[in-house]
């Protein structure tokens, strides 16, 4: 019996056909001052490997299109200390 094997999808090829997913993280307003703004974008031109992008009219957030670089901001920035000037 001659049984006809079937196309096994590739990792890409399935990555491919998925919509594109963002990881957004949203700044607190009142404990990150508008003078940190710019040491973040700072960091995000410095670490980030993926697209990111900053809004910053209607309310304070990062979008990342890589998981780790949203990890590592959450992480640099995410907390009180994080916040502080250095």
């Amino acid at each position: 019996m001659v049984t006809e094997k079937t196309k096994v999808t590739t990792l890409n090829e399935i990555l491919a056909t998925r919509a594109r997913m963002m990881f957004p993280h949203r700044i607190n307003f009142h404990t990150v001052g508008y003078n940190n703004l710019d040491l973040m974008n700072e960091w995000c031109y410095d670490n980030c490997k993926g697209i990111w992008r900053q809004e910053s009219y209607h309310a304070l957030y990062w979008q990342f299109a890589d998981d780790y670089d949203a990890t590592m901001f959450m992480l640099r920035w995410g907390a009180v200390e994080g916040n502080k000037l250095k």
